[in-house]
């Protein structure tokens, strides 16, 4: 039986944006499907990633973009899913979250324009959000993904792994060169620390917005292996 491919979408965002990648996927013949996760809190957000991983038949590709890469970390375990894909994610070990592998990025690189929490809820500033997360999607879909931000939860950011997939299940990781949200620097450490098959590729935070091609051939190199 061919793997499923789940995709887990980041903060700020929803699924919706996985459809280039969904497309090229379903294209090459797999069979997808998309978390939609409220990213209040990393609990819930693994709790409702393996609700969808129940509802599959078969072994899983499970794929996390940025947040996302938290998310699958922790809801991995699972044992349906059998590789793990990081799309210029965070790949947090167990005792680890979100908030203190941020607090590891080079005070020297870009920084993510992250306003002061609101309601027990993060965003993005607006004006600065194309230059941080979508420098190579076009200006009016950077826009409206700016303006259509889904809140981002402190419990989601402060949410620590309890135990790490890919302690135990073979990882990707797709490093993208011109990532102003996740610096490079800190993606090549985490990939390396997690013993993932590297990937390297120019491109934004958004990159699986920009070129959902080149994602999707790395979720398809990760599935192959399983065959």
């Amino acid at each position: 039986m061919s793997a499923t491919i789940v995709l887990v979408h980041g903060g700020f965002v929803d699924g919706s944006g996985w459809r280039g990648v969904y497309d090229a996927l379903t294209d090459d013949g797999h069979t997808v499907r998309i978390v939609q996760n409220p990213t209040k809190s990393l609990a819930d957000d693994a709790a409702t990633t393996r609700d969808v991983l129940d509802d599959v038949d078969g072994p899983v590709v499970l794929v996390g973009h940025s947040y996302g890469g938290a998310v699958i970390t922790e809801a991995g375990t699972h044992d349906k899913v059998s590789a793990l894909v990081y799309i210029t994610a965070f790949a947090p070990d167990q005792g680890e979250s979100v908030n203190s592998l941020l607090a590891t990025f080079p005070a020297s690189g870009p920084q993510p324009p992250i306003l002061p929490p609101v309601n027990g809820s993060l965003f993005l500033d607006r004006s600065k959000f194309a230059a941080s997360f979508a420098g190579d999607v076009t200006p009016q879909e950077a826009a409206f993904m700016g303006d259509s931000q889904v809140p981002w939860g402190l419990d989601a950011l402060g949410g620590v792994v309890t135990k790490a997939a890919w302690r135990e299940k073979p990882s990707w990781y797709l490093h993208v060169a011109q990532d102003r949200m996740i610096p490079p620097a800190a993606q090549a450490s985490m990939a390396e620390r997690i013993g993932a098959t590297i990937v390297e590729t120019p491109g934004s935070h958004a990159i699986y917005v920009s070129q959902p091609r080149i994602v999707a051939d790395l979720i398809g190199q990760a599935a192959a292996s399983l065959s």
